[in-house]
């Protein structure tokens, strides 16, 4: 089953005894992730952790500005291009100045090997929202731009990461960001290239008074780049015996005192997902809800296109559910509301081109390939597939 496919079965499932997380659609709609909105997971089901604020973003990402707003930190400079691939587990990015009496609560809503995703802020203090692209996921540079605008048109700035995608049609010139051509689109976003066919943007939003634009482009030009090598997020599992070519290819954090923890999200388009690099959602472990905590488990009943049972896995029960849909490949999910202190929770696909689950369905990852950390972050890996 493709994602698109995967997301219309669990909006039609819907109306089942679990219903899906609400989601704020304005918010969504303002950070110009349109089809992000399809890549919730219905077994998430339940709320996030509350993410806990904190005085600067730790462990390796550059240091957030203190509370008096300072002259703040300047931009890192690119040694040489930007990068052609992310890491997800090592943020490429950090913001390095914020206003004044901004909450420092960082989160990544996606992160994957295209795009990193920063936020940070309050409504009523103002809301920061960065995107950065990795080099070519876009299809213009700053040239095609300034000839579309001087030819009264409104350039799309068309971004792409395999999956997913996101456009904008920039409006007009803004200040240089450090140094960088600026564009404004949608009032006052911002887009700019801050390297050659590379491509980062600031959503902004506070309640009441608007962000000054001069304000937006200063956090801009503060923005730090390749701000980490090596992996910095924590994980509360390790996946095992699985094929060496097999990553992270998409995650969500949360930066506390403890570290950057990976976390699930609100987000439309928030999950973390192992599979091959660059390969299809199918033959992937993907949509891992691994939290401290217990959980509610949905439990699909009278649908012809899921049904759930529960199954004892070592004297945890847990359910297990077949999705299943006309013309598509079928897929599971497993979820335990609550074992040595964790919610678990994850889908399996199908590989293309096989019969069957290659980890021997949802089952067999938690039997055999699945080792849980416990609830301290003390005892969390930075390397979840070992």
């Amino acid at each position: 089953m493709d994602e698109a496919g995967a997301r219309a079965l669990l909006e039609r499932l819907s109306t089942t005894e679990q219903p899906l997380s609400r989601v704020d659609i304005g918010l969504a709609r303002q950070r110009g992730s349109t089809l992000l909105r399809r890549r919730r997971w219905a077994l998430a089901g339940a709320p996030l952790l509350a993410a806990a604020a904190v005085a600067a973003i730790v462990l390796g990402i550059g240091a957030i500005t203190g509370a008096g707003g300072g002259p703040g930190i300047p931009p890192a400079p690119l040694t040489g291009s930007a990068h052609r691939q992310f890491n997800p587990l090592a943020p490429y990015a950090a913001f390095g100045w914020l206003p004044k009496g901004i909450p420092r609560n960082v989160n990544s809503p996606y992160s994957n090997q295209t795009q990193l995703q920063l936020a940070v802020g309050s409504a009523a203090k103002g809301n920061f929202e960065l995107t950065v692209w990795a080099r070519g996921a876009c299809n213009l540079d700053a040239a095609q731009v300034r000839a579309g605008l001087r030819r009264h048109h409104r350039p799309l700035l068309d971004c792409e990461d395999g999956k997913l995608g996101w456009g904008a049609n920039l409006s007009r010139p803004a200040p240089a960001v450090a140094g960088h051509p600026g564009f404004w689109f949608d009032g006052h976003m911002l887009a700019w290239a801050y390297a050659r066919h590379s491509w980062a943007t600031l959503y902004v939003s506070r309640s009441g008074t608007p962000i000054p634009g001069a304000t937006i482009v200063k956090v801009a030009a503060r923005v730090r780049f390749a701000a980490t090598a090596k992996p910095e997020v924590k994980f509360p599992f390790q996946l095992t015996g699985l094929p060496a070519s097999w990553r992270v290819t998409s995650v969500v954090w949360r930066a506390t005192v403890d570290g950057l923890l990976v976390s699930t999200s609100r987000e439309l388009g928030g999950s973390n997902t192992v599979g091959r690099p660059n390969g299809p959602v199918t033959g992937t472990i993907g949509y891992i809800v691994i939290t401290p905590g217990k959980r509610r488990c949905p439990f699909f009943r009278g649908s012809s296109e899921a049904s759930s049972e529960r199954v004892s896995l070592g004297g945890v029960t847990a359910i297990v559910t077949n999705f299943t849909a006309s013309g598509a490949r079928p897929y599971q999910g497993l979820c335990i509301p609550e074992t040595g202190g964790l919610h678990v929770s994850f889908l399996e696909y199908q590989e293309p081109g096989r019969a069957g689950f290659a980890f021997g369905g949802v089952t067999g990852v938690f039997t055999h390939h699945l080792r849980l950390l416990g609830p301290d972050p003390a005892n969390w890996t930075t390397h979840p597939i070992g």
